[in-house]
């Protein structure tokens, strides 16, 4: 696998060097041309270089933890190491069987010493209030329903009766 150079790329690109296109359109004077700094070409480390020679330590961890599965049967013991950079990367080797592998379960985020902590989500908000504008009612049986509407109706033949006396008495009236 390639190293990734801090230029961003695998292989390093001469950012000075213009490209045929480039030259092509920029049609100017060579004495007003500005000398491009030299760059030096980015090298990444070779590989498989041991991790001894990792540079610096990251908050006071090393960048890399070893331990052996068992002590107890150490011809059948797997060496595994953990990164202390790189949370989830992980390889183990196991002399007796002459074999080692490399694995990364991970989210591809460097290790932070501090905590990010999301903002917390807004409260809920309160429930509709309750009353009896809102609150369902059951269904009246059809024998209540019958007994309001002969309510209704009596009270609309005394509504009709009292208009019909005030009529009249307005009729005498005059």
């Amino acid at each position: 696998m390639p190293y990734i150079l801090p230029q961003g790329r695998t292989k390093w690109h001469n950012p000075s060097l213009r490209s045929e296109e480039e030259g092509e359109e920029d049609e100017i004077e060579p004495q007003e041309r500005e000398e491009p700094d030299e760059h030096e070409p980015e090298v990444g480390p070779p590989l498989l270089t041991p991790i001894s020679e990792d540079e610096g330590e990251e908050e006071g961890l090393p960048f890399w933890t070893a331990h052996t599965s068992t002590q107890l049967v150490a011809e059948h013991a797997i060496s595994v190491i953990h990164s202390n950079v790189w949370p989830g990367a992980h390889a183990f080797a196991a002399q007796h069987a002459k074999v080692f592998e490399n694995i990364y379960i991970g989210f591809g985020h460097k290790y932070q010493p501090v905590n990010i902590e999301p903002f917390l989500p807004p409260s809920p908000m309160l429930e509709f209030p309750s009353g009896p504008d809102v609150t369902e009612k059951e269904d009246p049986s059809p024998e209540e329903e019958a007994a309001y509407r002969a309510a209704q109706a009596e009270m609309a033949d005394k509504l009709a009766e009292q208009e019909e006396l005030e009529e009249d008495s307005d009729d005498d009236d005059e």
